[in-house]
């Protein structure tokens, strides 16, 4: 049962300091932009967030991943809902909107609805990360950022 070690370490990597925090769970020296996730109880890499949709932390190695499937996502909730427009916006040409809307099936208009609150949602996510790419930043790192101007 020996103390603890220093919460801080100096190390020198390639003639610059580097100051390397230890984390008391994981019993390690965590390299920079690491952080220690209390939900997954692990140390991760260049840790972006802790996803409960697809139930493991965002990180250095499946950041990649996680932005092409919200990208994907994206593209995909644009396509339905605009070629659900096209869609009842030609068939109202020939039998008129109301009637469109009376002899098509249940899902178009709920489904158009659904795309339509969806597409904000999941487009602003995918724009908010590819802002953060542009900066090369975590969304640790900036909601980190905007706390200190609180």
């Amino acid at each position: 049962a020996g103390r603890p070690p220093p919460r801080i370490k100096n190390f020198q990597i390639n003639n610059q300091i580097v100051k390397l925090k230890y984390c008391y769970t994981c019993k390690i020296f965590r390299p920079p932009r690491a952080s220690h996730c209390s939900i997954c109880d692990n140390c991760v890499e260049r840790f972006d967030h802790h996803c409960p949709w697809v139930g493991n932390c965002v990180g250095k190695r499946n950041y990649r991943y996680f932005y092409l499937f919200i990208l994907s996502l994206s593209l995909l909730t644009i396509y339905i809902f605009t070629f659900n427009i096209v869609y009842v916006a030609l068939k109202s040409l020939k039998i008129g909107f109301l009637n469109t809307l009376k002899e098509t099936p249940g899902t178009y208009p709920s489904t158009v609805l659904i795309c339509f609150f969806t597409l904000w949602s999941v487009v602003g996510l995918t724009g908010f990360h590819t802002f953060l790419v542009a900066l090369n930043q975590t969304t640790n790192e900036d909601v980190s950022r905007a706390f200190l101007f609180l």
